[in-house]
């Protein structure tokens, strides 16, 4: 990298430093610095920059990082849900880029971002969740910007956002689900249905709605889950699952008869207008046909009311997903298997998010062990103690008192 120094004046020197061509533009990159003093105070200040670009302080681009943002959004827009970009773009339009919007990216250091997140926390109240998803858009976008080449590094690799505290999970009892799935049975037979489906699978809300009749298998017993229903500005949108991957998983007779059950409801009803569900029409529709799903954020609004009115007020629909989990876990079936009932990415989820069930219920392990293994032959610690402690104190050996002694001593003395 080539650089130099002349005199502007008195006394005052100007430093440039050529630390390479802009990657997006292609403009060099031209550092410029006014130094007041000798010129050997000048020539210190140029090595410095110099030892700067060298560790890519100057490298990159001068693109802002809204500019960026619009990159990288569209560049990934294909391969994310509809919802995460509404989600990513929510963020960014009313939280990143008021902040960080007009810096260039080559700029931006992990102290701003720590400097900002704090900002987020204290000021704005968010909480850590919102700020760690935050935290989460500008780490990926910077992620490309370095394999575009547009900065050297990531400053969001070695930025703090806020720890998010673990809270316990305590899924609903068997009784409360019971409760839930009974009480929705009277009002409307259908969500019964779906309840107890979401109870006895596991599977997402957006799973369940996006169920059509060819993925289940009476004859296997079977259920493909495969696709997921999300909504977005102006309706509902079909994609495939949280992990992107399809999964298929045994049932039980029960969950058979409640498939079953709502198999001869919606044909009775598409039968009371002329119509016939079709093996692609949706187990869960309003429409006579079966052609329309169910809207998850309305099944969560029926959930609600339903909860509400027996008193369950801490209960989500989605802790049915959670209820199904530990007990399966609970009752002893392998967390891989669990995991891919689930729909997890990997087993290391299931575990991350049950650590403590898991440890909750490992106190059943203790015991099984406990009735396996041969009890000690020797006598309890407890009992030899209380033994030794009922024991009568030992008889001391009787012996003249010193003083005695002594005068009896100086009289046979005398």
């Amino acid at each position: 990298m080539s650089g130099g120094i002349r005199s502007i004046g008195q006394n005052v020197w100007e430093v440039r430093l050529e630390a390479g061509r802009d990657p997006v533009t292609g403009k060099r990159n031209q550092i410029s610095r006014s130094v007041r003093g000798s010129k050997r105070e000048a020539q210190k200040v140029l090595n410095k920059l110099s030892s700067e670009a060298d560790a890519g302080r100057f490298s990159g681009t001068s693109l802002t990082f809204k500019q960026l943002s619009e990159r990288w959004l569209s560049h990934v827009e294909g391969n994310l849900s509809p919802t995460t970009i509404q989600t990513y773009r929510g963020y960014l339009t009313n939280r990143i880029l008021p902040a960080l919007g007009d810096l260039p990216v080559n700029k931006i250091r992990s102290v701003d971002l720590d400097d900002f997140y704090r900002a987020l926390e204290k000021r704005a109240m968010l909480s850590p969740s919102s700020i760690r998803q935050i935290h989460s858009i500008i780490r990926r976008a910077f992620r490309q910007a370095m394999r575009w080449e547009w900065v050297s590094a990531n400053p969001a690799a070695n930025a703090s956002p806020p720890r998010i505290a673990k809270t316990d999970l305590t899924p609903p009892d068997p009784g409360q689900v019971a409760d839930l799935i009974l009480r929705s049975s009277e009002w409307r037979p259908e969500f019964g249905h779906f309840l107890h489906i979401a109870a006895s699978t596991g599977a997402r809300r957006g799973e369940i709605c996006a169920l059509r009749w060819n993925n289940l298998n009476l004859e296997s017993g079977t259920l493909a889950i495969e696709r997921a229903i999300i909504e977005v500005k102006g309706g509902i949108f079909e994609k495939d699952t949280k992990t992107h991957a399809s999964r298929r998983i045994k049932l039980d007779p029960v969950t058979l008869e409640v498939f079953e059950d709502q198999h001869y409801l919606m044909s009775s009803r598409a039968a009371s207008v002329g119509m016939s569900i079709a093996n692609d029409s949706f187990i869960f529709s309003d429409e006579p046909n079966g052609r329309i799903a169910w809207r998850p954020s309305d099944a969560t609004k029926n959930f609600m009311a339903i909860r509400n009115e027996l008193g369950y007020d801490s209960i989500r629909l989605h802790d049915l997903r959670h209820f199904a989990a530990t007990r399966l876990m609970a009752a002893g079936i392998p967390v891989r298997q669990v995991s891919g009932r689930l729909g997890h990415a990997n087993p290391a989820t299931t575990l991350s998010v049950y650590t403590h069930f898991l440890e909750a219920i490992d106190q059943d392990s203790a015991d099984v062990m406990s009735a396996i293994l041969p009890k000690s032959k020797r006598p309890p610690v407890k009992k030899a103690v209380n033994k030794a402690a009922a024991a009568p104190p030992a008889k001391k050996t009787a012996r003249p008192p010193v003083k005695k002694a002594m005068k009896k001593a100086a009289s046979s003395l005398r």
